[in-house]
Parts: structure tokens; sequence; C-alpha cells
């Protein structure tokens, strides 16, 4: 009897025993689930880390991008308003030229009318000859602030269109 009490006793302990085996290997399970999540967790973080390293080295490199791209607006800017001011000049240099031009129309027509008038043609032909040479030389001028200004005018183009392209690009 002794011996059926001791192999209860021990049956009992034992299903106690894999009661508590079954409890620990259940608990053992839920963490290793947590261990697993935790590690799915680190590699979201590591990848998020990652693409916020990507996304900040991205970010640089259009700061880099945009400080360029402002310098290079400046440069043009600068260019271009140099290009204006010349292109005003060349207007200014082009009017006074009209206005010479329309001076040697009337001066003309006063020296026909004076040598009608005077027997003494010597003088205004004098005047005459240095404004006929005064206007050549503006003419010539002329002739090289429109070349100035035809210049300018496709620089100017070519600024605009690259400007455009610059704009564009961003």
């Amino acid at each position: 009897m002794q011996n059926d009490n001791l192999i209860s006793l021990l049956q009992k302990e034992n299903e106690q025993l894999q009661f508590e085996l079954n409890d620990l290997e259940y608990l053992i399970n839920l963490r290793e689930e947590e261990l697993l999540m935790l590690k799915n967790k680190v590699a979201s973080i590591t990848e998020l880390q990652s693409r916020y390293d990507q996304q900040l080295y991205h970010m640089e490199q259009l700061q880099v991008f945009v400080k360029e791209a402002q310098q290079k607006n400046i440069g043009a800017v600068k260019r271009e308003i140099a290009m204006e001011e010349e292109l005003i000049q060349s207007i200014a240099i082009e009017k006074e030229y009209y206005s010479l031009h329309e001076q040697l129309k009337s001066s003309m027509i006063a020296l026909e009318d004076t040598n009608n008038q005077l027997s003494d043609a010597v003088g205004m032909y004098k005047k005459l000859k240095d404004m006929k040479n005064k206007i050549a030389a503006l003419e010539s001028s002329l002739e090289i602030a429109q070349l100035d200004n035809q210049f300018l005018k496709e620089e100017l183009e070519e600024i605009k269109t690259a400007g455009i392209n610059i704009n564009t690009a961003d």
C-alpha cells in the first residue's frame, strides 16, 4: 500500500510538474513571440532610420542645388541689368543720331536758302562739311551701337531662355 501511495503521490507530483512545465512552455512561447515582435520593431526602426537618413541627405543635396541656382540667378540678373543699361545707352545714342540727322536736314535746307540769299557760301560749306563729318562719325557710332544692341538682345534672349530652364528644373 505504501507503494501505491507513493506511486499515487509521484503521479500527482508528476502531473503537477507537467502542469508547471506546460505553464512554463506557454510563458516561454509568449516571451519568444514578444522577442520576435521586438526584433521586428527593431528591424522596422532600422529601416525607418535608413529612410530618414536618405531623405535627410536628399534634402541637403536639394539645399546645395537651390543655393547654386540662386547664385546663378543673381549673376544672371546682374548681367541682365548691365545689358539693359547698355541697351538704354544704345537707344540714347540712336536718339541723338536721329536728332542730329534731323538737324542736318534742317541745316541743309537752311543752306540752300542761304545759298540763294548769300553770295558767301564758303563759310556755310565748311559748316556743312563739319556736320557731315560729325554725322559720319555718329553713323559709325550708331552702326556699332546697333550691332551691340543686336548682340545684347540675343544675349538677353539666351539668358531669359536659360532662366526659364532653371525655373522649370525647380
